[in-house]
C-alpha cells in the first residue's frame, strides 16, 4: 500500500504540473506584407499596449510598431545599418527613458567575425514613417571567445544590468552575459556555461525577474527573483509552459504579466500572434 501511494503521488506530480498561464489563444493575424519573416517581438514602454517587431535576415533595416491586432501603426528606419540577420529586439526602461536594442546575432553558418547590438531611444507613436539618424544609434560589436556561432535568444537582466545570450545550434548551447558599452573596440565575451537541448529561438525577462526561454517545441519559465539570470538558468530547474508549437516560433515577450509569441512565417497559412494570459 505504501509503494502504491508513492507511485500515485509521483503520477500526479508528473501528470498535473502547476499551471501559471491559460492555454494559448490566437489574438492577431499578421497580414501586412511588410512583415514577411517576423523574428522578434517586444512590448513598447513609450507606447503602452503596442509591440515592436522586425523582419529576419535580408529585410529592411526597419522596426515596426504593431497593435494587439497585428496592424502596423508606425515604421522606423535605422539609417546607416543593414539587416544582415536581425534575430531579436529588446526594450529596456531606465527611469523616464526607454531604449530599444536590436540584436544582429544570427549566423546560421557560423562565419561572421562579429555580431552586434544596436541601441536607439524608443520613438513615440507619431508620424507613420520615421527615420533614426545614424548619429543617434549606439552600436556594440562583439565576438565569442569560443568562435563564431548562431544565436537568436537574448534578453536584458535588470538585476545585473547585463544582456544574457543563449546560442542556438550546439547540442549543449552556451550562455553568456555582458554589459552594453558602445565602443569602437571589439568586445570578446566568454561563455559562463552550457544548458541542455538546442535550437533556442527567443527569450525575455521582465523587471520582476521572471524569465521565458523558448525553442521550437517548448517554452520554459522561471519565476520572479532578484538573483542573476545566468546563475538561475545554469541550475536548470525551469517550469514547462503548456504550449502547442507554432510552425516556426522565433519570438516571445512579456506584457503586463502575460506573454505573447509570434510565428516567423506560416507556410500556407497566416502568421499568428499568440497570447498566454496569467492565471489569476
Amino acid at each position: 500500500m505504501k509503494i502504491f501511494s508513492c507511485i500515485l503521488i509521483l503520477f500526479f506530480a508528473v501528470s498535473s504540473p502547476i499551471q501559471f498561464f491559460q492555454n494559448q489563444k490566437v489574438v492577431a493575424t499578421i497580414e501586412d506584407t511588410r512583415l514577411l519573416e517576423v523574428s522578434g517581438l517586444e512590448e513598447s514602454f513609450k507606447n503602452p499596449g503596442y509591440f515592436w517587431t522586425h523582419n529576419d535576415s535580408g529585410g529592411d533595416p526597419a522596426l515596426y510598431l504593431i497593435d494587439q491586432s497585428g496592424n502596423i501603426k508606425m515604421e522606423v528606419e535605422l539609417e546607416g545599418v543593414v539587416n544582415r540577420d536581425w534575430e531579436e529586439i529588446i526594450t529596456v526602461k531606465k527611469g523616464d527613458q526607454s531604449f530599444i536594442y536590436v540584436a544582429e546575432i544570427g549566423d546560421n553558418k557560423a562565419v561572421h567575425d562579429y555580431v552586434s547590438l544596436i541601441r536607439l531611444e524608443e520613438p513615440s507613436l507619431g508620424r507613420v514613417k520615421q527615420t533614426v539618424k545614424k548619429d543617434d544609434l549606439k552600436i556594440l560589436n562583439f565576438r565569442y571567445k569560443e568562435g563564431p556561432r548562431d544565436a537568436e535568444a537574448i534578453f536584458f537582466d535588470y538585476s545585473t544590468n547585463e544582456f544574457v545570450l543563449v546560442t542556438k545550434r550546439e547540442k549543449s548551447p552556451l550562455i553568456y552575459s555582458f554589459p552594453f558599452e558602445a565602443s569602437d573596440n571589439l568586445l570578446t565575451i566568454q561563455a559562463k556555461g552550457t544548458i541542455p537541448q538546442a535550437m533556442y529561438t527567443a527569450a525575455d525577462m521582465n523587471k520582476q525577474g521572471e524569465i521565458l526561454l523558448k525553442h521550437y517545441g517548448e517554452i520554459y519559465y522561471w519565476s520572479a527573483s532578484n538573483l542573476p539570470a545566468v546563475d538561475r538558468i545554469l541550475k536548470w530547474s525551469p517550469i514547462g509552459i503548456d504550449y502547442y508549437p507554432e510552425p516556426q516560433g522565433e519570438a516571445i515577450c512579456w506584457h503586463n504579466g502575460d506573454f505573447y509569441t509570434i510565428s516567423e512565417k506560416n507556410i500556407g497559412k497566416p502568421q499568428e500572434m499568440l497570447y498566454f494570459e496569467r492565471l489569476k
